[in-house]
């Protein structure tokens, strides 16, 4: 069975970042092959990837939404427009959502559109969602059943509020996930206890400010390739998704 990763968080804590790393933790622990999914529309993880940036699927959406007719089944065009959207690497390939729905209704079209992502998603041992600020993408159900949510922020009395109002929306919401997580960014103490005793939520990790990693993304090369022992961040995840996400420890 796929293994889903939901990444959430408010604008500007590093969601874009640890979604990347998640990835090349997967990839690490010998969880391949895997798919990633932008859902920003102002898409970024292909540059953390060394991908091309693939052409949104919100213009698959529309453009099969106006199209009238044809030989060819609407589930198949639409099937077709994704596997042509998709960008491929050695390791990871990557979907991007492109920007929101325009006017008029979409829910047909939004409907086959998650059937093939299903389908698609089938043929990887991992899925990681990079989301917008907010649960839009994850609101609209074009993930069906999510394994694994991880909420990113930053241990600040604003960035855990941010985090227990992505908590409470996903429960009101009634995501379909098995498991939410708290992922600080760049801890450094928050006065008054510990953010994951005070949000009720387990704690993933705490990652260390480090500075390797925009020095390596300024570079231009794939957060993929960071070798174990070159990252502390980078390595804090994947202990964590070894030892919490998959469920052992060597």
């Amino acid at each position: 069975m796929t293994l889903r990763i939901a990444v959430a968080g408010k604008g500007g804590v590093g969601k874009t970042t640890c979604s990347a790393l998640l990835l090349r933790a997967l990839a690490i622990s010998g969880v391949r092959p895997l798919l990633a999914v932008d859902a920003d529309p102002n898409a970024n993880l292909h540059q953390l990837l060394s991908l091309p940036l693939p052409e949104g699927l919100g213009s698959l959406r529309e453009e099969q939404r106006e199209a009238a007719g044809g030989a060819v089944p609407l589930a198949d065009r639409i099937a077709f427009g994704i596997e042509r959207r998709l960008s491929e690497g050695k390791t990871v390939d990557l979907i991007a959502m492109g920007r929101g729905e325009g006017p008029g209704c979409y829910c047909y079209v939004n409907n086959l559109l998650r059937e093939a992502l299903d389908r698609i998603e089938g043929g990887y041992r991992a899925v990681v969602v990079d989301n917008e600020a907010g649960m839009e993408h994850l609101s609209r159900r074009s993930v069906r059943r999510i394994d694994h949510l991880v909420l990113v922020g930053d241990p600040t009395r604003r960035g855990m509020d941010a985090v227990a109002a992505l908590r409470d929306l996903a429960v009101e919401l009634a995501l379909p996930a098995g498991k939410t997580w708290l992922l600080l960014n760049h801890p450094y103490g928050v006065p008054g206890g510990t953010p994951s005793e005070a949000l009720g939520l387990p704690l993933l990790a705490a990652l260390p400010h480090d500075p390797r990693l925009p020095s390596w993304e300024n570079e231009g090369r794939s957060f993929l390739d960071l070798p174990p022992g070159e990252s502390p961040a980078a390595d804090a995840v994947a202990e964590a998704l070894r030892t919490r996400l998959l469920g052992h420890a060597t």
